[in-house]
């Protein structure tokens, strides 16, 4: 659905493309954005790739162990491995399903909660301190923007509004990349919890 919207957008032609400064601009404030948030994020001992999970379950709730690493792309073994450090820590538990002890499911404890809800108030801090240096005229046209953005964006990935981390959810890994294993695209993958 996402790729049907993005091909309708206008192709972009080399020297007249109104959209390439912008979205130059963009990538260049976001990914400033991102290694100063990941700078922050490091120095409370968390990785980049356990903060996704985080997310990934905060958002999602529960999950067996099967379908996280299916949503993260990873092997089975290395979400294992992932959510091995980070249960250390206390920020995820697993339980086993009763009826099939095999199916292990993983979700979110309330330190967990409150370490992601740590993390939000240091990127707000960050982003507060640089809206903080424009002035008034430019902070309006910023918040115009970013509405208008923010909202465009919704509608052209289905994103849901009231969710904050909407975009953080990989897409999952295509039938033919599953687990390494060659699959058609007519044949879904085994799903095994």
């Amino acid at each position: 659905m996402v790729a049907e919207r993005l091909q309708q957008s206008p192709p972009a032609t080399a020297a007249s493309d109104p959209y390439a400064p912008i979205i130059a601009d963009f990538r260049a404030a976001m990914s400033m954005l991102k290694c100063a948030s990941s700078e922050r994020v490091l120095r409370l001992g968390v990785s980049m790739a356990q903060l996704h999970i985080l997310l990934t379950l905060q958002r999602s709730g529960e999950m067996t162990m099967s379908r996280l690493a299916e949503v993260l792309n990873v092997s089975l073994s290395n979400a294992t491995g992932l959510i091995d450090r980070i249960e250390e820590r206390g920020y995820v538990e697993r339980t086993r399903v009763p009826e099939d002890r095999r199916i292990v499911k993983i979700r979110v404890t309330p330190q967990g909660s409150q370490m992601l809800d740590e993390i939000d108030a240091l990127s707000d801090e960050l982003l507060r301190s640089v809206l903080g240096r424009l002035d008034r005229s430019k902070l309006t046209g910023v918040a115009q923007a970013a509405s208008a953005l923010r909202s465009t964006l919704e509608v052209t990935t289905g994103a849901d509004p009231m969710d904050p981390h909407a975009a953080s959810i990989p897409s999952p890994r295509s039938s033919s990349t599953l687990r390494g294993v060659e699959r058609s695209p007519k044949q879904p993958p085994a799903r095994k919890d």
